[in-house]
C-alpha cells in the first residue's frame, strides 16, 4: 500500500531527511527511531511511520514505548488484532506503567478480550488511581454490563480530575441518560453547557434529555436553538447510539424523531426491562401525538410503537390509528428503485404453489426449529418453500437444517428494501407470508414493493382491518368470532381451531432438576409465566400481586431476566405489599433444559394485554395447566385460542376479576388443580393444538384457495378454513 498523504513541504521534507539520517547513523538508538517515526506520523505517512516503529521494536524487543507506538499505528490502519498481539509481546513491561497498562487494556477490549482488559485497566489504576483513561474506559465497561452506579462513579471522577474536558462531561451525561436518571443527567449537562457554550454536542444532549424527561416544549425550543445543524447532529447521535447497542437489527427511523418520539422510544426501551415509571406519561404522550397527527397529517414512524402500545391501556381504535399512520408513512418515505411488479409466469412442469416465508429470526433456535418442524410436515409435492432471513448473519447450523426442506434459504438482511424485493421476485412466488410481524426483524416496507400476487401477514395482533399491501391476515374462530364483518376486519383467513402453529416436539433434558435445584420452595404453590419482560404490563402485574397476597404460600416463577428487569419487578412487588423474595427467576440455560423444568410449576398464569403465546404452549406441552384473560384485540385473545385448542376452555376468562378469582380458587384447591392437570394430559393426544400435521393441512388449504382466487382475477375475501382431520402427512420426495 502507498500513503495517500499530500506531498511534504520542502521544510518538512528536509526535517524528515535529517531524522532519517540520524536514525540510519545510529540504528540502535531508540530515541532516534522514535523521533523519526513520530515525524512521519505527524506528516501523515502512517505506513512509513509503522515501518520505523516496527524497526525500533525489532531492535529493542518488548520495549513498551516501541510496542505502544506500533499498536497506535496498527489501530489507525484498522488492524486491531495485530495491535493487540504487538502489545502482548511487551505485556510485563507495559503492566509496570499506568499508560502502558491502559494501552494494553484498550487493545484487549477492542479484540473482545474483556477479562484481560479489566485486569489491565485495574492495574493502571493501582499504579495511578487518577488515570483518567483507565477510569473512563473501565466505567464504560461497567455500563455495558448494566452496573450503572460504578459506571457513573468513574465518569464523575473523570470530570473532577479534568473539569475542562467537554468530552468527559458529555460522557457523564450519556451514562446518566442511559441509566434513565434523567433529572440528574439534565442538571449535569446544564452545568456543562454553561461551562462550554461553544460545544453544540452538549446542547444536543440537553435537548434530548428534555425530551426524555417529557419536557416537550422546552426540548423543541432547545433543538430550534441548535439551528440547521441540529437535525444532522441528532441523526448522527442516534446512529452512534444504535451502533453501540447490542441489537441484532438496527432500524433507521423513517422520519427523524421529534421530542415526543424521542420520549416514546426511551420509554419503549424501559419496557424491555419492566421499568414502568413512564407508563402513564407514555400513554398520554401517544394520545397527544395521535390527536396532533389527526389535525396536521404529520408522518410518524410508529413501526415499533405498534408492538409496545399493546402493553398500554389504549383501546382498539387507538391501536388501529397507530397502524393507519404507519401505513401512510412507510410508502411516503422510501423511494422506489425496483421495477413495477408483474404477476409471475407459471413454471414449466412445476405446478406447485410457491410460498415465501419471511422468517422471524434465523439466529434464534426456537424460531428456526419451529419452522423446520413445520416444513418437514408440509406436502412438498404440492408446495415449494422459499425462506428469507431478515436477521443478519443467520447461524449456519440453523440454515443448514432448513435447506433440505426448502427450495431456497436466503439472507436478505444486508439488502436494501428495493434489493430485497428484486431478489424475492426471482423466486416467482404465489404467496408471501410475513412471519416477523412486530418484531425487530420485521421488514414493514417490503410488502409495499409487492413481491407476490398474494401477500399475507401472520399474527397481526390487532383485529381491525385497514388498507394494507397484505391482502390477508390470519385469525381463528376465537380471535375473530365476527369473521364476516368484512368492512371492519378485512379479508381474514379464519382457521377452525387456532391460528397459532406449535413448534417442533423438542425433547426436554432428562432427568429434570428438582425444585430445590431450581431455587423453588418444595412445598410452595408455583405460579409461572414465561414470556419476555417487555410483555409484562403494570395491570397484569397488579393482578398477579393480588393473587399472591391471597395465596401466602405461592411464589411466582419468571424467566431469567436481566438484573435491571429483576430489580424493577422486585421494586414493583414491594410497592404492592408482596415480598420480592416470592419472585423466583429461572437460571439461564438451553431450551431443552428449560422445557424439562417447566413441569415443576403448578399453574401457568398468562399476561392480560399481550398473551404469552409460545411460553404458554411450552407449559401446556409439559403438562402445566393455565388460565388466561381474553381481551378485545388479537394479542389479548390468542391465549384463549391456544387454551381452547389444547382442550382447556375452562381456563379462558372474560374479565380480569374472573381471571384472578380462578387463580386464587385453583391455588386453594389442590384437588381441582390436579384434576385440571389430568384433564390436560388426557386431552394431549387428541387436542388440535398439538396436531401440527393437521393444522398444516389447513394452512395448505388456505394457500390453495387464495392462490386460485388470485389466478382467476378475483379479489381477496374473508373465509373459513374447513377443519382437517388428523392425518399422517404425505411422503415427500
Amino acid at each position: 500500500m502507498t500513503d495517500r498523504a499530500p506531498p511534504a513541504s520542502p521544510s518538512t521534507a528536509h526535517a524528515l531527511a535529517e531524522l532519517e539520517a540520524q536514525a540510519a547513523a545510529s540504528p540502535l538508538d531508540l530515541d532516534a527511531l522514535m523521533r523519526h517515526g513520530s515525524a512521519l506520523h505527524a506528516a501523515g505517512q502512517a505506513e512509513r511511520a509503522l515501518m520505523v516503529f516496527e524497526q525500533a521494536l525489532e531492535r529493542h524487543p518488548a520495549h513498551p514505548r516501541a510496542a505502544s507506538a506500533c499498536a497506535t499505528l496498527l489501530f489507525e490502519l484498522d488492524r486491531p488484532q495485530a495491535a493487540y498481539r504487538t502489545l502482548q509481546g511487551a505485556r510485563e513491561a507495559l503492566l509496570q506503567d499506568a499508560d502502558g497498562a491502559a494501552n494494553l487494556a484498550i487493545a484487549a477490549e477492542a479484540c473482545g478480550q474483556d477479562q484481560e482488559a479489566r485486569v489491565a485497566y485495574e492495574r493502571a489504576l493501582a499504579l495511578n488511581p487518577n488515570h483518567v483513561r483507565a477510569l473512563n474506559n473501565l466505567g464504560l465497561m461497567a455500563a455495558r454490563e448494566g452496573r450503572w452506579a460504578i459506571a457513573i462513579d468513574h465518569a464523575q471522577r473523570c470530570v473532577e480530575l479534568l473539569p475542562n474536558d467537554p468530552y468527559l462531561w458529555a460522557n457523564l451525561g450519556d451514562l446518566l441518560m442511559a441509566s434513565r436518571d434523567y433529572a440528574v443527567a439534565l442538571a449535569r449537562i446544564d452545568e456543562a453547557v454553561q461551562r462550554f457554550p461553544q460545544i453544540p454536542e452538549l446542547g444536543l444532549r440537553r435537548a434530548i434529555l428534555l425530551a426524555f424527561d417529557a419536557q416537550f416544549e422546552a426540548s423543541q425550543a432547545a433543538f430550534a436553538a441548535l439551528g440547521p445543524q441540529g437535525q444532522d447532529m441528532l441523526k448522527a447521535f442516534l446512529g452512534t447510539a444504535a451502533a453501540a447497542s447490542n441489537r441484532a437489527v438496527r432500524k433507521a427511523p423513517l422520519v427523524l424523531p421529534d421530542a415526543y418520539e424521542l420520549f416514546t422510544q426511551q420509554a419503549f426501551e424501559a419496557l424491555q426491562e419492566a421499568d414502568w415509571r413512564d407508563h402513564d406519561r407514555l400513554t398520554q404522550a401517544l394520545r397527544t401525538m395521535l390527536a396532533t397527527t389527526r389535525q396536521t397529517g404529520a408522518l410518524r414512524d410508529w413501526r415499533d410503537t405498534q408492538f409496545y402500545a399493546l402493553m398500554l391501556p389504549l383501546d382498539e381504535e387507538e391501536q388501529t390509528q397507530l397502524r393507519v399512520v404507519t401505513a401512510q408513512t412507510i410508502p411516503a418515505t422510501f423511494k422506489s428503485g425496483s421495477p413495477p411488479f408483474r404477476t409471475p409466469t407459471r413454471r414449466s412442469g412445476d405446478d406447485r404453489i410457491h410460498v415465501g416465508l419471511v422468517a422471524q429470526s434465523l439466529r434464534d433456535g426456537r424460531f428456526a426449529e419451529s419452522l423446520r418442524a413445520q416444513l418437514a410436515l408440509h406436502d412438498r409435492n404440492r408446495f415449494a418453500f422459499h425462506v428469507y432471513s431478515p436477521t443478519p448473519q443467520p447461524e449456519a447450523r440453523l440454515t443448514q437444517a432448513l435447506s433440505p426442506l426448502a427450495d431456497s434459504v436466503v439472507e436478505i438482511a444486508h439488502l436494501s428494501v428495493d434489493e430485497m424485493a428484486q431478489r424475492i421476485r426471482l423466486d416467482r412466488l404465489d404467496v408471501m407470508i410475513d412471519l416477523a410481524f412486530y418484531t425487530p426483524w420485521c421488514q414493514a416496507e417490503l410488502p409495499y414493493k409487492r413481491v407476490a400476487p398474494v401477500q399475507m401477514r401472520h399474527q397481526n395482533w390487532q383485529r381491525i382491518h385497514l388498507s394494507s399491501p397484505c391482502e390477508y391476515s390470519t385469525g381463528d374462530a376465537f380471535t375473530h368470532p365476527d369473521l364476516h364483518d368484512t368492512p371492519r376486519y378485512g379479508a381474514i383467513v379464519r382457521f377452525p381451531h387456532t391460528c397459532w402453529l406449535t413448534g417442533g416436539d423438542e425433547t426436554p433434558d432428562a432427568p429434570p432438576l428438582s425444585r430445590a435445584e431450581l431455587g423453588l420452595p418444595e412445598s410452595a404453590l408455583v405460579l409461572c409465566s414465561f414470556l419476555p419482560a417487555a410483555m409484562i404490563d403494570p395491570h397484569t402485574f397488579s393482578l398477579w400481586m393480588q393473587a399472591l397476597r391471597a395465596l401466602p404460600d405461592a411464589v411466582l416463577w419468571l424467566p431469567g431476566y436481566s438484573s435491571a428487569a429483576r430489580a424493577n419487578l422486585a421494586r414493583e412487588a414491594q410497592a404492592a405489599n408482596v415480598s420480592p423474595t416470592r419472585l423466583v427467576f429461572a437460571n439461564p440455560g438451553t431450551r431443552a433444559g428449560a422445557l424439562g423444568q417447566i413441569a415443576q410449576a403448578d399453574l401457568f398464569i398468562d399476561a392480560v394485554r399481550f398473551n404469552a403465546n409460545q411460553g404458554l404452549v411450552d407449559a401446556l406441552r409439559m403438562g402445566v395447566p393455565a388460565v388466561t384473560c381474553a381481551g378485545h384485540n388479537m394479542a389479548s385473545r390468542l391465549g384463549g385460542s391456544i387454551l381452547r385448542a389444547a382442550g382447556l376452555p375452562e381456563g379462558v376468562h372474560d374479565d380480569a376479576g374472573a381471571y384472578v378469582d380462578a387463580i386464587i380458587s385453583l391455588g386453594r384447591d389442590a384437588g381441582a388443580l390436579e384434576a385440571l392437570r389430568a384433564r390436560l394430559q388426557a386431552a394431549r393426544a387428541t387436542a388440535p393444538l398439538f396436531d401440527l400435521a393437521g393444522r398444516l393441512r389447513e394452512w395448505e388449504a388456505a394457500w390453495t384457495f387464495m392462490t386460485e382466487r388470485a389466478r382467476a382475477g378475483l379479489p381477496p375475501v374473508a373465509f373459513d378454513v374447513p377443519p382437517s382431520p388428523s392425518v399422517t402427512p404425505p411422503a415427500n420426495p
